[in-house]
């Protein structure tokens, strides 16, 4: 048994790449992972199901060791349905506790027909499935979906669908599958407030990204000698010679249809089927998730959602202590997710007990505590804001504001380095995702600091991170990349959450206007959403910048067509504030 396990286990490494495949599943929830235990071959293997307009998608099904019909879990994937971690642990885990679990390769994927492309068919193929699956003789007629990242975001397409068959879906790390609902536009988590994830969507679209069945093996690439170079187009066409879907993403961010075609959830769709989101603080898509949540709750649907730490599809690996980035996680009870997924899913296809859930149970950073509410942000948050002032301190109170304007350089050819967070893909295996130290750029002069006075009590904060800032810019466009951090009484700063916003997308995403230079404006930059205690003597402090490279495109400053764009300007970006017009940092506080 010993050596099954570990041959498994060099199969599933051989073909991961990024946060979205099977070995980082496996790396980094090894410790929680009873792993896969049911010996031999699957029960059946590639049948060919064939989709409405011919095209037949590989299919297999893994049986339990209990007779007739039986509840059905499916999942569906880009990744090689044989040999992907995610799938081969659900595998074990749910046929011993009696479901029969469908994994199929999606279309143009590994062994099934067709184009692939995230995500226009994840809908209508997946109804095909369905059907398919409750005519055999084995379904008890019911059928529940999970799966994480890609996975997860398939299910939200499925869902849109309203099959009958559907009884209960469980996506993970799925913030993917936001469209323009909410006025996100991530698409895929490609786009944040406007910038384009270069990072992540070059390793994506360079290792993953064929568009049909001979191309779709993972392709190992190193996406670092390309990520420096101009135009931002054709940087995936370096790395591989067959087409994929990456100068589409580029091209249509801002049009609306394009993403309505392919499938990503506007918020006019109506849900009904019940959901368990599950997701982490240092997700990229973690605000893409509580908006999907949102989004089905206000649908009608039963919805519960759990955040707790970690970063994208960690989730299993921070039930124990552990350390996320810098930070270590030491929780206060076990949330215990495999058989909590397990008994949501045969509460809802088999009739089991129901499983007692708030509608948010979330995971507060430093403090390890695991607090449970009945909305996000939680009722009793308390909005706060802290004021920048002239000595680029972060204030609590209006009337200790000083005029003033602060102005710092973004340079294209000299930009910030992105240390943490929802880094991904860069090629450099000495990035870390995550709560990680700043100290290393906080003494840049292309990057402002803002800090609150040491804390005489603790702050925690639960929900959304903003911070409304009066603005000019020398150019017609550039970005601002905001980091909120922890420094601690010897100085270490700790990323918290960050966010960014091209500022030709203040007002809109569907209408980009260009600054005019020299005019002020005020802007509102989205930060990502979070739990999270600061110590007493703690330090808030809040970074200004330009730049977060390689994790985010970086403006030419031109007002041109970035992605075109092979040269670029230097932008001098003001930041002013007075006591009429204060620029602010907005916190949703809990009461002691």
């Amino acid at each position: 048994m010993k050596r099954k396990v570990i041959l498994v286990i060099v199969a599933v490494i051989a073909i991961g790449f990024v946060a979205v495949l099977g070995k980082k599943f496996l790396d980094q929830n090894r410790n929680q992972i009873a792993w896969w235990v049911q010996a031999g071959a699957p029960d059946i293997s590639d049948v060919m199901v064939t989709m409405p307009d011919g095209v037949r998608l590989a299919t297999d099904v893994y049986f339990p060791g209990a007779s007739g019909p039986r509840p059905t879990v499916l999942m569906r994937l880009p990744y090689g349905k044989r040999y992907y971690g995610e799938v081969r642990f659900w595998v074990g885990e749910l046929t011993r506790r009696g479901f029969v679990v469908v994994a199929q390769d999606m279309r143009g994927r590994h062994g099934s027909e067709g184009i692939f492309a995230p995500y226009p068919n994840a809908g209508p193929d997946g109804v095909a499935t369905l059907d398919w699956i409750i005519n055999q003789p084995w379904s008890n007629g019911r059928v529940g979906t999970l799966g994480c990242s890609a996975l997860g975001e398939s299910q939200l397409m499925l869902a849109v669908q309203g099959h009958p068959a559907l009884h209960a879906i469980v996506p993970i790390a799925a913030g993917g599958a936001v469209g323009s609902v909410d006025g996100k536009n991530a698409f895929f988590s490609a786009f944040e407030g406007g910038v384009f994830n270069l990072a992540l969507s070059v390793g994506w679209f360079g290792a993953e990204g064929g568009k049909s069945a001979p191309v779709s093996s993972h392709r190992p690439i190193d996406p670092s000698p390309v990520l420096e170079r101009l135009p931002v187009e054709g940087l995936v066409a370096k790395l591989r010679p067959d087409n994929t879907d990456y100068e589409a993403f580029l091209q249509n961010f801002e049009n609306p249809q394009y993403w309505r075609d392919a499938g990503y959830i506007t918020g006019d769709e109506n849900f009904a089927v019940p959901a368990l989101f599950i997701d982490t603080w240092h997700d990229p898509g973690i605000d893409s998730s509580l908006t999907l949540a949102k989004t089905l709750q206000a649908s009608g649907a039963s919805v519960k959602t759990i955040i707790g730490a970690g970063t994208h599809c960690n989730y299993l690996g921070t039930d124990d202590v552990t350390v996320v980035g810098d930070l270590t996680v030491s929780p206060d009870r076990h949330i215990g997710y495999v058989d909590l997924i397990s008994q949501f899913l045969a509460w809802h296809l088999a009739d089991g007990p129901a499983v007692d859930l708030p509608a948010y149970t979330y995971f507060t950073l430093v403090e390890n505590k695991w607090r449970e509410a009945d909305s996000w942000p939680p009722a009793h948050a308390i909005q706060r804001q802290l004021f920048l002032s002239a000595n680029q301190a972060l204030v609590w109170e209006k009337s200790g504001i000083s005029d003033f304007v602060h102005a710092f350089l973004s340079d294209p050819d000299n930009p910030v380095p992105s240390i943490g967070g929802p880094l991904c893909c860069t090629g450099n295996p000495e990035d870390r995702e995550g709560p990680v130290f700043q100290n290393s750029i906080e003494s840049r002069n292309d990057l402002l600091l803002f800090s609150s006075a040491p804390l005489e009590n603790p702050v925690t904060i639960a929900g959304p991170i903003q911070a409304k800032l009066r603005i000019s810019v020398s150019t017609p466009d550039s970005d601002l990349i905001l980091r909120l951090t922890d420094v601690d009484t010897r100085g270490n700063s700790l990323l918290v959450q960050e966010g960014a916003l091209r500022l030709r997308y203040r007002d809109s995403f569907q209408t980009p206007e260009l600054l005019v230079p020299g005019e002020v404006y005020e802007v509102t930059v989205d930060m990502r959403q979070i739990a999270y205690k600061f110590d007493v003597g703690h330090q808030i402090r809040l970074h200004l910048a330009g730049s977060s490279f390689p994790r985010l495109s970086r403006n030419t400053n031109t007002g041109g067509p970035i992605y075109s764009e092979t040269g670029f300007r230097v932008a001098e970006i003001s930041v002013r504030s007075d006591s009429n017009a204060p620029s602010a940092l907005i916190l949703q506080i809990l009461p002691d």
